[in-house]
């Protein structure tokens, strides 16, 4: 059996294909390659209008270690990082692909909650996160001088929080 097509249907079909056609090279333009220079370009104006408005902490020094959850219960601290019932520390996720290449995110230091001066298990600590906009470069194939960059967005925790354990109840 033939198939007929009528004139309407010829149209939206060869509309389709049309702007697929159209929409292709608009959609490669923001994958070409460029060099060490626009990719500097890039990563200064990310700097420049994004990461330097937020206030971004700084990681614990590498050559001071992290206190334990059970250090960080018996000491009164100023920090509120450190007084917190969940208390974290800062360390520096580092990515070669990613601009920023270094990015501090939070880790807590317990596992349950502070209450009274001591862990209490019958709490959790959890991590917080926010959205940040970063850019990911990758090497243009046959050329590893220069890079493909795109915009992306990840998830990057910030503080930790005291939060009661989830309860699955089963009736």
């Amino acid at each position: 059996m033939e198939t007929v097509y009528s004139q309407q249907d010829l149209y939206w079909i060869l509309l389709t294909v049309v702007l697929g056609v159209l929409l292709v090279p608009l959609r490669s333009a923001g994958s070409r390659c460029i060099g060490e220079e626009e990719l500097r370009s890039r990563e200064n104006r990310l700097q420049r209008t994004y990461w330097k408005h937020l206030n971004v902490p700084q990681p614990t020094s590498p050559r001071q270690r992290a206190p334990t959850c059970a250090e960080v219960s018996k000491e009164l601290h100023e920090d509120p990082q450190r007084r917190s019932l969940s208390p974290w520390r800062y360390r520096l996720d580092e990515d070669d692909t990613r601009f920023p290449r270094e990015i501090s995110v939070a880790e807590c230091l317990c596992d349950g909650c502070i209450i009274d001066r001591h862990e209490d298990l019958s709490y959790n600590s959890r991590q917080m996160f926010v959205q940040r906009m970063v850019l990911k470069k990758t090497s243009c194939p046959g050329d590893p001088s220069r890079y493909v960059v795109r915009k992306d967005f990840i998830s990057v925790p910030i503080t930790c929080t005291c939060v009661r354990p989830a309860v699955n109840h089963v009736f």
